[in-house]
């Protein structure tokens, strides 16, 4: 996009997938995401001053609504088994860190003064989800009512690689960079066939 494009608002979800390596699969219809950042800070004093600020950052906590439970990704997630009687939920006895893509789109104002609707594809990194989907469902009455499931999972990241790709950055005061999510908008390099892969961002 133009550097003089104006972002009015975003809206809608679509196309949530998930990943495990480099094997993407769809979730089904989504409803709504939202993250919140999970993070703290505190003050250290000195002298009755303020001396030294520390941020403690642990990722983002996340719940993706969904039209209907996604059976293979509780499956993968070590939720449920299939067996001879049926679908079984069992007890979750491993965490496994994986991806999570979706959509978003983007109402624009263009240097031209044209208002249009753009796509907004995102991945989230370093996933881990340790909890079912809430479910419930309601009796119909006079119209049908609709049942949504509630997906929580934590998102903490990947280290950013070096510029050669063979190892983590380290910046100049000797830290390593966790990247949380990476977008990419319309006119970004790789934006065609961003959701193909699960990225590994490195230092540019």
């Amino acid at each position: 996009m133009s550097e003089k494009n104006v972002n009015l608002v975003r809206f809608n979800i679509q196309n949530a997938k998930y990943a495990i390596g480099n094997v993407i699969a769809d979730f089904g219809t989504a409803i709504k995401m939202s993250l919140e950042t999970d993070s703290s800070s505190k003050q250290i004093y000195g002298d009755g001053r303020i001396i030294a600020t520390l941020v403690n950052e642990r990722g983002k906590n996340a719940v993706l609504t969904l039209n209907n439970i996604c059976d293979a990704y509780e499956i993968a997630m070590g939720r449920k088994e299939q067996t001879t009687t049926g679908l079984a939920d069992i007890k979750q006895t491993k965490v496994i860190e994986h991806a999570i893509y979706f959509e978003v789109c983007n109402l624009i104002k263009t240097d031209a003064g044209v208002t249009k609707t753009t796509v907004t594809k995102t991945w989230l990194l370093g996933c881990t989800s340790t909890g079912r989907p809430s479910e419930s469902y309601d009796q119909t009455t006079t119209d049908i009512n609709e049942s949504s499931f509630e997906l929580s999972f934590t998102v903490n990241g990947i280290n950013l690689k070096n510029t050669e790709g063979t190892g983590n950055y380290v910046d100049e005061d000797g830290n390593e960079i966790v990247v949380l999510q990476v977008t990419k908008v319309p006119g970004d390099d790789g934006y065609d066939d961003f959701e193909k892969t699960v990225p590994s961002p490195q230092k540019k």
